[in-house]
């Protein structure tokens, strides 16, 4: 066996070894899309959880603007009770 015939063998064998264990290449793909499919069932679950709050919020803003209504009216009928009173007083 020649020389190069010889270095070019003892370099396969080089590289050859080097290479990764395709079982654990699959093994490590097969880890990796059980964390994605996990992940896309997280971003799921907190999208759905983003639109209650938002939903929420919504409500509660409604409710927020209708008690300032509320208080504005009340405000408004105090003055011109109070109005009334002082000019049936005086």
């Amino acid at each position: 066996m020649s020389y190069q015939a010889h270095w070019l063998q003892k370099n396969d064998r080089e590289c050859y070894r080097q290479l990764p264990d395709h079982d654990a290449l699959n093994s490590h793909a097969d880890t990796q899309a059980d964390k994605l499919h996990s992940l896309h069932g997280n971003v799921r679950r907190l999208l759905s959880e983003n639109e209650e709050l938002c939903n929420l919020c919504c409500f509660l803003d409604d409710d927020r603007q209708r008690y300032r209504r509320d208080v504005i009216e009340w405000q408004k009928l105090h003055q011109a009770m109070a109005a009334d009173i002082t000019k049936k007083v005086t």
